[in-house]
């Protein structure tokens, strides 16, 4: 059974497979393998631009693994939102035939920023929950793009290796490789910056990534030069959970995005990605503000009243100064939106340096 939605953020969320359904799996996949050179009945192959910037075949290098293309994927399919918006910020949703884990109307719920909605119309979504194993396969994928704890677990056949066997390349999120590769010791914006890299030489399309790239680096040095000086502040990430708190790690991306925006991550110590963390350490850090995870429910605006109430946190130094900001789960997951939230950390840290009030943008 998965864990309640309060004790962990969504793409940690485990979704169980049951045992009854991965024997039932394994019979319609035996299927599946005998016919991959055709669509599935009642779909059609997309139709993905023939039109390539570099030349082909192509290899990129993931979690340790190298993984090489001869050309541009055509039945490609993504897994979350963040992931979903990097494909989309290239341009390449002609490529696509699927998203799994992207909206909802449930307690996973995330909204797609406006900037997205036209492009995520064109890519049919399979399910407002993470991929499993028959679904995926049911769409005869040639490409994946997920991350370790994002869709992909070791010990199940939901990684590179065991999508394989069907024909299945996947791409995971340069971040997560830190949950099957010993020794990472930081995350840094640059990781989601190597997915670009890599989604463009994947798709053929280097130019748009270098591109969108660029410009993402131009508004982070921009943020970062009106921060300059500024004395970092004690930042806690709070993703979910009342009994123990869900926060980021030192390897999870806020903790990247805070150091840019002229703060400390109060757990950048804790070598771990998203995990869970007790509610006295909290309260020993004192975090001086504390930035929400806006997704699903319970609300951001429940969260913040959880902190403002409960006894371990009331008396912290954020709750009393009201120092909280909210940002969207695609803005803090490795993405195009990196570089927004940056700036809006920026802003929220040290809005005197942008000419604001001390209440922030």
């Amino acid at each position: 059974m998965a864990p309640p939605r309060t004790t962990r953020p969504r793409h940690l969320r485990t979704r169980a497979l049951r045992a009854t359904a991965l024997a039932a799996a394994a019979v319609v996949l035996s299927g599946v393998l005998t016919s991959c050179g055709s669509a599935p009945a009642g779909s059609t192959t997309a139709a993905a631009s023939t039109s390539t910037d570099g030349a082909f075949p192509v290899t990129v290098t993931n979690c340790g693994s190298k993984l090489t293309f001869t050309k541009p994927p055509t039945r490609a399919v993504s897994n979350d939102i963040n992931t979903t918006e990097d494909m989309l910020a290239l341009g390449v949703e002609s490529h696509m035939v699927g998203d799994f884990g992207v909206n909802s109307d449930g307690p996973n719920g995330k909204a797609i920023p406006q900037q997205y909605q036209a492009a995520f119309q064109q890519v049919p979504t399979i399910s407002p929950s993470y991929f499993t194993l028959e679904p995926l396969v049911g769409l005869r994928p040639d490409f994946l793009f997920a991350g370790w704890n994002y869709g992909l677990h070791t010990g199940t056949d939901l990684t590179p290796d065991g999508l394989a066997k069907y024909g299945i390349k996947t791409l995971a999120l340069t971040e997560s490789c830190a949950h099957v590769q010993s020794g990472t010791s930081s995350v840094s914006i640059d990781d989601t910056y190597q997915d670009l890299t890599n989604l463009g030489q994947i798709f053929g399309v280097r130019t748009k990534a270098q591109q969108l790239i660029d410009s993402m680096k131009t508004e982070v040095a921009a943020a970062q030069a009106k921060t300059a000086g500024q004395a970092p502040l004690r930042v806690f990430v709070y993703d979910s959970g009342q009994p123990a708190p869900f926060t980021a790690g030192g390897l999870a991306m806020p903790d990247a995005l805070i150091q840019l925006g002229g703060g400390t991550n109060v757990f950048a110590g804790l070598k771990q990605s998203w995990t869970s963390v007790s509610w006295e350490q909290v309260a020993a850090a004192d975090p001086q503000c504390i930035i929400i995870n806006d997704y699903g429910t319970p609300s951001a605006d429940q969260k913040q009243q959880f902190l403002e109430t409960s006894p371990i946190t009331k008396n912290l130094t954020a709750v009393k100064n009201r120092c909280f900001l909210t940002l969207a789960y695609d803005q803090l997951t490795p993405g195009p939106r990196n570089a927004e939230a940056v700036t809006a950390i920026a802003r929220w840290l040290h809005p005197t340096a942008f000419g604001l009030p001390t209440t922030g943008a």
